[in-house]
């Protein structure tokens, strides 16, 4: 299938891989592994790179892995590279992280709404999921996801509280959940609110028979894997590079996407704000607000 990229889309994907390899060097630094994600290891695949109307890498990474990432990668992304989490930004989203390229500007339509805190940044990124053991019990798990919801549902009242203090309209959808974020502040910090979210999602068991990405979707079982596919990895040529693939990428993908090999023309794309892979945040914003 025949897809021309423009000018633009191919600068953004030369970002794109940029952040990669600034992600497998810390990886490499660090001794940690991580695995091509969702439409980057469909990409790898399927076109051996992006899937051409794609615009950003996604990677995932099991929870220990993940943790340590957390902790080594804002030491190591000095400018033009930021490292954006909940422990870095406390409006950041908590679900996942991102390693962003401050000269450049690209935000999702989510992002501009719910995130009003002026310093945020908001260039082009790359995301880092955590992927968690699941409890083989099935009763644990509904246990497990009542208790990552009422969190959910907190964080989101705070992205409501937040906006409003910044003086924008807040999400409809967010404002129930003020009053019970303002109850769980006068305990907690939101940061450690997100930190006990993620907690939450984890399970010791690292024999459990499952993984998935159980904070961003929670016990959806279309990200919910086999842990047994995890187990290996391959280099699988990406553009100009590699990445590191799960050896049972078959598996996964047919689990996610079904029919994976037919393609599906703008089916993987972001609901994107804006994007510009010239121009730095910071002076989009400047001639934004002017």
């Amino acid at each position: 299938m025949e897809y021309n990229l423009t000018e633009k889309e191919k600068k953004v994907h030369e970002v794109g891989l940029d952040l990669l390899a600034k992600v497998k060097e810390i990886c490499e630094k660090h001794n940690l592994k991580y695995f091509a994600n969702a439409g980057t290891l469909l990409g790898a695949a399927r076109h051996k790179g992006f899937i051409p109307w794609d615009d950003d890498i996604d990677i995932s990474m099991e929870w220990e892995d993940y943790k340590k990432f957390l902790e080594v990668a804002p030491k190591e992304c000095t400018y033009p590279y930021y490292f954006q989490s909940h422990l870095t930004e406390p409006d950041s989203e908590v679900d996942h992280c991102k390693i962003r390229r401050s000269d450049t500007t690209g935000f999702s339509k989510w992002e501009y709404e719910n995130i009003k805190n002026p310093s945020h940044n908001l260039g082009i990124w790359l995301d880092i999921f955590p992927m968690f053991n699941l409890p083989d019990d099935e009763t644990i798990r509904e246990e497990k996801k009542s208790r990552i919801m009422d969190y959910w549902e907190i964080i989101r009242g705070y992205n409501a509280k937040s906006c409003i203090e910044y003086g924008f309209e807040p999400n409809p959808n967010y404002v129930k959940y003020i009053e019970k974020y303002e109850e769980a502040a006068q305990k907690y910090t939101i940061s450690e609110i997100k930190n006990l979210y993620l907690e939450e999602c984890a399970c010791d068991d690292n024999n459990s028979e499952e993984i998935g990405e159980t904070s961003f979707r929670t016990f959806n079982d279309k990200f919910i894997y086999k842990r047994e596919w995890y187990a290996n990895a391959i280099e699988m040529p990406f553009e100009n590079t590699t990445i590191r693939c799960p050896e049972k990428y078959e598996e996964i993908l047919t689990k996610a996407y079904g029919d994976w090999r037919t393609p599906i023309i703008n089916g993987a794309v972001h609901e994107m704000e804006h994007v510009d892979p010239e121009m730095p945040f910071s002076e989009y914003l400047k001639q934004k607000n002017s």
